[in-house]
């Protein structure tokens, strides 16, 4: 009986043994990306330079002289940037961005083209890499196309631009977070 057992107990563990082994793959072989970086922003050529952002504003939802299309003007902006009754102030880092939309919703959900016009689904931006807000001359630099994607995020929202600007250099990063209006 004692042999019977240890027959028994050995055919169980090797049987375990080679289900373990034989059942799933390890994920130590999957391939590895980079990791995801949030709240920064690069730009310029080959995306060497890169900001961080910490806040973001929107104006109120406004129909444009298109019937049917409405405007989310957005600024996201890095901690030098910030609201002083109701208004920016400071110098630093700025995006704005212009997103249309078929509804007077703020930020709807999906992706928009970046271009220079002002039609549903369509986005255009403008960053500033030395935004001063007591000037009215600020120059900027326009991303002429790619993407902006929106999508809820817990009581905020995740917006990922990617783009070209006008001087041919790759824009891209994620602002993930509250967007506060501006009044």
């Amino acid at each position: 009986m004692n042999n019977n057992l240890l027959k028994n107990a050995f055919y169980g563990i090797a049987a375990l043994f080679l289900i373990i082994t034989t059942s799933c793959d390890s994920d130590d072989d999957l391939p590895t990306g980079p990791s995801i970086i949030v709240n920064t922003f690069c730009y310029g050529l080959d995306s060497l330079n890169s900001t961080d952002v910490f806040d973001a504003f929107n104006r109120e939802v406004l129909e444009t002289s298109t019937t049917g299309v409405f405007n989310t003007r957005t600024f996201i902006v890095d901690e030098n940037i910030t609201l002083e009754n109701g208004q920016l102030d400071g110098t630093g880092f700025l995006i704005t961005l212009d997103l249309y939309g078929n509804r007077e919703l703020e930020f709807q959900s999906g992706t928009y083209v970046i271009g220079d016009t002002e039609e549903v689904g369509d986005a255009v931006i403008t960053y500033f890499t030395d935004y001063d807000a007591s000037m009215r001359t600020n120059e900027g630099v326009e991303i002429v196309s790619g993407l902006v994607g929106v999508s809820p995020y817990r009581t905020g929202y995740a917006i990922e631009i990617d783009g070209i600007d006008a001087n041919g250099d790759r824009f891209h990063g994620i602002y993930l977070g509250e967007i506060t209006p501006l009044n």
